[in-house]
């Protein structure tokens, strides 16, 4: 099932390692996964490996590299798969943005197509706005970032 997950989030702009590490690591939650095994799992070197998490923390993915006694381990929260969400919003926030300021044109069949896409996007972003307000009237999303 996580293998899906992995391909999923490499369609949302991980490429494949990144999304292979960030799926290993979920599926060994609330375990920690070494940083050996995830290099040994995906065919690339260690060094490979904890670049790649680390450009993953600079991109706000809840992953974290922790020093162990004998192995450097890669965790993550169960936040991390709503994070995806959250980031979802935003971008569908830009979306929105960027075609408020597309212009009608005299072509009414390219209008009807632009006032259409803009109402999905409207509605899309309204309904996601309340359930996300939702889950943060029920404290769900805070009690995920808080373990």
């Amino acid at each position: 099932m996580l293998k899906k997950y992995a391909a999923a989030l490499e369609k949302r702009g991980l490429d494949k390692c990144s999304s292979l590490i960030l799926a290993d690591v979920l599926e060994c939650f609330p375990k920690a996964v070494t940083i050996k095994t995830l290099a040994s799992k995906t065919g690339k070197t260690e060094n490979y490996i904890v670049t790649k998490v680390k450009a993953m923390q600079k991109e706000n993915i809840p992953v974290n590299i922790e020093n162990g006694s004998k192995n450097h381990h890669v965790t993550t929260s169960m936040f991390e798969p709503v994070s995806w969400i959250l980031k979802e919003k935003d971008n569908i926030e830009m979306a929105l943005s960027d075609i408020d300021n597309i212009q009608l044109n005299g072509d009414p069949i390219i209008n009807n197509k632009k006032k259409i896409v803009k109402r999905i996007y409207k509605e899309y972003l309204r309904d996601m706005n309340e359930l996300i307000d939702r889950w943060y009237s029920l404290r769900l999303i805070q009690s995920l970032k808080e373990e």
